[in-house]
């Protein structure tokens, strides 16, 4: 009898003990909300009793005191419409996964059964959606699918550009880059007879921009291809293009198309789908989550997946998906948080941090297939002083692994007016355009973005041949206090064709002055490893620039606008590595125009056959014996910085080298990028990945080979007469 008592009496120990643990750990009942999928938002949202929707949640949420935990239990929660947060609504709340259990917020409407058909002569399946239908995505469990492209690889080029349809042709010469197109001719051979041209959309690369264009009219006859809206920038002859969602494209495992008129999904199935076991998700609701005038929101351990966007119909903006779709939004608030998230298969924005936010943090999350930015940070150019100034924001160890995918020109984390942001230990990388970028302002006037700290960022294949002027940092205006430290860059590759240009690893653009960069390793960039456009009083000490394919370093490219000391950077104890093809320093335009002291130089194939060029001419190239006797260089030193392995990538150097006599003090490369023994969104651990993974040797054109031999000739002739004439 004693035994049984015990064991009754042990049994309730027990139970009171998972009680106790999951009001202790999980939230007293005064202070935790619960929803569950299977719940009723007609239930008192207790353990026992939850919710079912988020909207439910929050408006409970009001009627409690003090910080308040609402806990969504494993399951996936379709959005239908966008859940506002606003002034109206409870300060101080945390929406998270109870437990890590999975816990999937998504806007797709899901699809199923399908029926089968025949396709352009493949087995295909179809299902009626509604003429009212127009989603811009579609995925499944695993993944976004591919909509139809033509042509399927590669690219058609605009033949030739009629000004009679240019909306505004008396632009100055400078903005020349924005004349609004509303057509242009295509090779009448180029464009396939489609089904449905209305339901098509053009995307054409040009310089920093994508343009994306519902087709209005072609005319067969004459290639003539009209437009529902203009485009953003100019179009030039040789342009490249694409069509999306064409019908007669249809013929690939894992695409699909639309047929807008008839409201009729098409769809190739992968391996082990058919029409009776398969549901697809199908998105237009841009917006998931806004929050606006309320402080202390926070979301933790979520899965944000599949929203969709709809093709902008007016003039775009044509810098960095300005004006992109958002799928979380926060603005007039403080303390927003989204921590340990994961945002996949996003059309296009993925979090969004506006006018007057401050003391936000995305924290240690993952952005896998992003249509536009990862983060996006904007507030408005206000005066320093002004309390409503976007400030105090931290974007800090979080892996962006996929961004610009809908939108090509869209930047990984991108700061636009906001001061003391930290971008640190993040891993981007597979990207079209820019990884980080900061500023908003062109040449010297009024800007509030300042002492912001882009460091220890590790960042990899971008640009990708796509687009063009653009860099794995790109920096715009006066930035007094900005701090790009730590940060290894490689593989930052522009559009290669005709008119195409600008793949640096790190990009100081229009204006951009009072910043230090100091301890970043740059190389393997298919331009320069560092660039600047114009600026005054920057600093550059302390980098390694290594195996870029122009120049290592491209001093100022415009002096003319370059302001107050003329002294565009100080270079200082920094290493210059070349491979035989590429110059040391480019555009050297004026001896003002920037300090050197304890600069080591070399070149890996060539020893100390390095090469220089003035003024952006290569006709103008010159050794580094000319380039000295001229005064370009007076305290740097011509000899190998005894890297372990640079050929293939490995850039620890030798305890002996030269440059730390010099003064260079060896970087710590393994602190790039997310953090070692950290959690990464749901369950990835951090620090994983090595900072020189996925390098490749950027290619070179045949005429820039014929130009480096021609070079190597040359100014071995140049060197000679030099020597004897003492110029």
């Amino acid at each position: 009898m004693a035994k049984k008592v015990l064991s009754v009496f042990i049994a309730l120990i027990m139970i009171c003990g998972e009680v106790y643990m999951a009001v202790d750990v999980f939230g007293s009942d005064a202070d935790a909300i619960y929803v569950s999928a299977q719940g009723s938002d007609g239930a008192d949202g207790s353990f026992e009793s939850p919710l079912a929707t988020i909207a439910a949640a929050k408006e409970l949420a009001m009627q409690k005191s003090g910080d308040v935990t609402v806990y969504f239990r494993q399951g996936s929660y379709t959005l239908l419409d966008t859940v506002n947060f606003t002034s109206d609504d409870k300060s101080g709340v945390t929406y998270k996964a109870y437990n890590d259990e999975k816990v999937v917020f998504t806007a797709g409407t899901p699809y199923s059964g399908f029926e089968n058909c025949t396709v352009n002569g493949v087995k295909a399946v179809k299902k009626y959606v509604g003429k009212g239908a127009d989603f811009n995505i579609l995925f499944n469990e695993k993944t976004m699918l591919k909509r139809t492209r033509y042509p399927e690889s590669g690219y058609l080029y605009i033949k030739d550009v009629d000004d009679r349809y240019c909306i505004n042709p008396d632009l100055e010469v400078d903005t020349d880059f924005h004349k609004g197109y509303t057509a242009f001719t295509a090779d009448k051979k180029d464009i396939p007879e489609m089904k449905n041209p209305g339901d098509a959309v053009v995307r054409v690369l040009h310089f920093w921009k994508d343009e994306m264009l519902g087709i209005k009219n072609y005319d067969s006859s004459t290639g003539l291809l009209q437009f529902t809206k203009p485009s953003s920038m100019t179009f030039h002859k040789n342009e490249r293009y694409f069509i999306e969602n064409v019908f007669e494209a249809l013929n690939e495992p894992g695409e699909w198309y639309l047929d807008k008129c008839n409201g009729v999904l098409y769809y190739i199935p992968q391996n082990g789908e058919t029409a009776d076991n398969l549901t697809l998700r199908g998105s237009d609701t841009e917006t998931l989550i806004t929050v606006d005038g309320v402080d202390n929101i926070k979301f933790e351990n979520i899965i944000f997946r599949g929203n969709g966007f709809n093709v902008p119909q007016s003039r775009d903006f044509s810098q960095a998906a300005y004006d992109a779709p958002v799928c979380v939004s926060c603005r007039n608030a403080e303390g927003f948080e989204i921590k340990n998230c994961e945002f996949r298969d996003i059309a296009a924005c993925a979090v969004f941090l506006g006018e007057n936010v401050q003391n936000a943090r995305v924290d240690s999350c993952i952005f896998e297939n992003i249509g536009a930015q990862a983060v996006y940070i904007r507030g408005e150019n206000l005066e320093k002083d002004n309390p409503l100034v976007t400030k105090n924001i931290d974007v800090v160890n979080n892996l962006i692994s996929g961004f610009g995918r809908v939108f090509f020109n869209a930047v990984g984390i991108l700061i636009i007016h906001a001061n003391s942001v930290n971008a640190c230990n993040n891993e981007i990388h597979d990207g079209y355009y820019t990884a980080v970028s900061v500023g908003w302002m062109w040449g010297y006037s009024h800007s509030i973005t300042y002492n912001n700290r882009i460091c220890d960022n590790l960042i990899y294949n971008i640009g990708q041949g796509w687009l063009s002027d653009m860099g794995g940092i790109y920096t715009l205006g006066n930035q007094k206090g900005t701090v790009l430290s730590g940060n290894v860059i490689h593989n930052v590759a522009a559009d290669p064709g005709e008119g195409g240009y600008g793949g640096w690893g790190i990009y100081l653009d229009e204006g951009s002055s009072s910043i230090l960069v100091e301890n970043n390793l740059t190389y393997a960039c298919a331009s320069d490893g560092y660039h600047l456009h114009y600026g005054s009083d920057n600093t550059v000490r302390n980098n390694i620039f290594a195996l870029n394919g122009e120049s290592q370093v491209r001093v100022v490219s415009n002096l003319s606008r370059v302001e107050g000391t003329k002294n565009t950077a100080a270079f200082e104890n920094n290493i210059i590595l070349c491979d035989g093809r590429a110059a040391a320093f480019s555009h050297l335009d004026s001896k003002e125009a920037y300090t050197e002291k304890g600069n080591i130089i070399w070149d890996i194939s060539n020893g100390d056959n390095l090469y220089f060029t003035q003024n952006g001419d290569n006709d103008n190239a010159m050794s580094y014996e000319t380039a000295k006797r001229k005064g370009w260089f007076v305290d740097s030193t011509v000899a190998d910085p005894m890297f372990k392995d640079a050929v293939n990538f490995d850039f620890e150097l030798s305890e002996n080298s030269p440059a730390f006599k010099k003064g260079f003090n060896k970087i710590d490369y393994t602190k790039a990028g997310t953090k070692e023994g950290t959690k990464i969104g749901v369950s990835l651990e951090g620090g994983k990945t090595p900072y020189n993974a996925d390098s490749v040797k950027q290619p070179y054109t045949p005429s820039r080979e014929r130009f480096h031999a021609l070079l190597m000739f040359w100014y071995k002739i140049v060197d000679f007469f030099g020597s004897i004439f003492k110029r």
